[in-house]
């Protein structure tokens, strides 16, 4: 075999190394840091002053009777957060028209309003939550004996879950039971009369925060 025959073989298998090589040297490398490996979506920020209107339904006892109603009304409170967890405090206070459908004593929740604690930890745009705090109700009731109104101090807890609509618009649904006590009226004809202030509400509600 001549020489001549034996390089060019091998000069071309060197071209075709250096080409292969070279088309690997365009390859993006695993270490790249241009090459995207994943990516978290940021936790949302609730934390801040924010406001809002709630409105719902609520249903308890007036004595031996049920009651049922509408309440709406609105809120204010203020969040701190640490990555997902949420913590914060919040008011409310509620118009309400909770009473019973007695022919003879009727009994109707007039104001509902708490000052509560909240606690929750952040999933995405939604926020579930606890909470629970101090209470007072506007208890009115009228029968044959004239008419009477007291106001009554208890507790109020609770859950919900509040969803972020936008960086400062939420919406959020929540239940509380308010625990209220047993309030005495008194009555002319009757004798005491006592009340269960024991009240379930299921709201809805949208907040602003600023």
């Amino acid at each position: 075999m001549s020489v001549s025959r034996t390089i060019v073989p091998v000069a071309m298998l060197l071209a075709l190394a250096a080409t292969g090589r070279a088309q690997a040297a365009d390859l993006p490398s695993r270490r790249d840091p241009y090459v995207a490996t994943g990516y978290a979506a940021p936790v949302p920020t609730w934390q801040g002053l924010y406001a809002g209107v709630h409105a719902g339904g609520g249903f308890g006892k007036a004595g031996p009777t049920n009651t049922s109603g509408l309440v709406a009304g609105g809120q204010v409170g203020y969040n701190l957060q640490m990555n997902n967890f949420v913590a914060g405090v919040e008011a409310d206070l509620s118009a309400s028209g909770i009473r019973n459908n007695s022919y003879t004593d009727k009994t109707r929740q007039k104001w509902l309003g708490s000052a509560r604690a909240r606690v929750g930890y952040a999933v995405g745009n939604v926020l579930p939550y606890v909470t629970g705090g101090v209470a007072m109700a506007t208890t009115e009731i009228k029968g044959i004996g004239g008419k009477s109104d007291g106001t009554h101090a208890g507790y109020a807890v609770g859950a919900g879950a509040e969803m972020m609509m936008s960086p400062n618009v939420t919406v959020r649904a929540e239940y509380l039971h308010y625990g209220l006590g047993d309030a005495t009226y008194p009555s002319p004809l009757l004798g005491p009369v006592k009340v269960e202030n024991s009240i379930n509400v299921i709201r809805a509600g949208a907040n602003y925060k600023f």
